[in-house]
């Protein structure tokens, strides 16, 4: 997970709650108007560069849903948490985490949720991480050995955030469910392997590699952007550095 900085709200969703300002309008209701739900769906992508905010796999229009961080069923008219533009995530599409070709495979659309489908409508305590509110920093690091993913104590403490909400997010959005630690690992070993050079210095090895995923910031990121950025350490945060990076 990692920090989403949202762009102002899609036009055909403020022309949608100007007309039905009257009403009680929810999330259903708007899903009749494809051009609102379109604008909608492709303006969280383009927002998140690409990524899920919770699992950060990779969202395609076959592959990705809309999330409200505070749960549908609470909505009232006066606070619409349906329509609420701050309220809406792009994630992968329920139970998450799948790569395309599993899309289709109905044992695992069954087995171990993540994301939305883990959180499944739980109202969030002041525990969950909402990825809109997180520093640009990394909260998070990794297991080299299975792709697990960690709270980065040290990292945490600094961003000023409580170590133990960053491991109930973990739990709460089954981030470390086997699909995902399984191809976080193959990141890692992928990575891995291009810094095994040893006639390059390290730092200019990953400042180099981290150019060539991240690029100028101006295109979908790469899956698992975060898992990438603990690999390339020291070489990553100079990359985003330059390229001005803000999340």
């Amino acid at each position: 997970m990692k920090n989403v900085r949202k762009s102002p709200e899609p036009e055909e969703l403020q022309k949608y709650r100007l007309r039905f300002n009257s009403q009680f309008k929810r999330w259903n209701d708007l899903k009749s108007s494809r051009e609102t739900l379109n604008a909608i769906r492709d303006t969280l992508a383009s927002d998140q560069k690409g990524l899920c905010a919770y699992c950060e796999m990779s969202l395609h229009e076959n592959n990705r849903s809309v999330e409200h961080f505070f749960p549908r069923n609470q909505s009232t008219k006066e606070n619409n948490h349906d329509l609420d533009w701050q309220n809406m995530l792009g994630i992968c599409l329920p139970p998450g985490g799948l790569k395309d070709d599993d899309l289709e495979n109905l044992q695992l659309l069954k087995d171990s949720p993540c994301c939305g489908k883990k959180k499944d409508g739980d109202i969030p305590d002041s525990k969950l991480l909402n990825p809109l509110n997180l520093p640009t920093s990394r909260l998070f690091k990794f297991s080299s050995k299975d792709g697990e993913i960690r709270p980065d104590e040290i990292a945490c403490e600094n961003a000023g955030i409580p170590i133990k909400n960053v491991q109930f997010t973990i739990e709460q959005l089954g981030l470390n469910v086997p699909r995902l630690k399984d191809q976080r690992l193959v990141v890692i070993d992928e990575i891995n392997k291009e810094l095994d050079d040893e006639m390059i210095d390290i730092n200019d090895l990953e400042e180099k590699v981290a150019a060539e995923y991240f690029g100028d910031g101006k295109s979908d990121w790469p899956r698992f952007f975060t898992t990438l950025r603990w690999v390339l350490g020291a070489g990553a945060e100079k990359h985003l550095t330059d390229i001005s990076y803000l999340g």
